[in-house]
């Protein structure tokens, strides 16, 4: 059991990261710098969210992890739940009310609930301030995690018993791991 969800995490992660790639050469186009006037004083393990436009949900969660600022969207992919109020183990955010959890460096999802990710915002500094890079126009709510192809060629049987997010993440880890048993 401890294998599959191992494999599971890492083929979502690359796939993940993937996308993440790709969506951020597109937004590179149009972004703008919110300034963070108080990370200097945000603790090692603390987090807080920070307003980047003007509607009330264009807020990006800032968290301090291992001396390094990242920004990562401030709204559970699994049910809208704002991230400030939820717990920082490392480097994951947990949801306060399902305990979704995401990584706060790539936001890739780490744990069910939630299984699409959060959008991950460059943190840059200059003459000692420092600013998060965000889309222009509108944050994107969440990523959406791509899933594995059928391989027609792949003639294996697999039994997956249970169901929800642990039999859907068993599923795409068995496609995409190409586990050998």
């Amino acid at each position: 059991m401890g294998m599959f969800l191992a494999l599971g995490l890492s083929a979502v992660a690359a796939g993940f990261l993937a996308k993440q790639a790709m969506n951020k050469s597109e937004a590179d186009v149009n972004k703008k710098e919110v300034e963070i006037t108080w990370a200097e004083s945000l603790g090692e393990g603390e987090m807080k969210s920070i307003q980047v436009g003007d509607d009330k949900n264009d807020k990006v969660l800032i968290a301090k992890y291992q001396g390094k600022l990242y920004a990562t969207g401030n709204f559970c992919s699994h049910f809208g739940v704002p991230l400030e109020g939820g717990m920082l183990f490392d480097d994951k955010v947990l949801c306060p009310a399902h305990a979704a959890g995401f990584s706060i460096i790539t936001g890739a999802p780490e744990s069910a609930p939630g299984l699409d990710g959060i959008p991950s915002f460059p943190v840059v500094e200059r003459d000692g301030k420092f600013f998060v890079q965000v889309p222009a126009d509108k944050l994107p709510g969440s990523v959406t995690m791509s899933m594995a192809k059928r391989d027609p060629e792949d003639k294996r049987h697999f039994v997956i018993l249970g169901g929800g997010a642990a039999g859907l993440n068993c599923a795409e880890t068995l496609r995409q791991s190409g586990f050998t048993g």
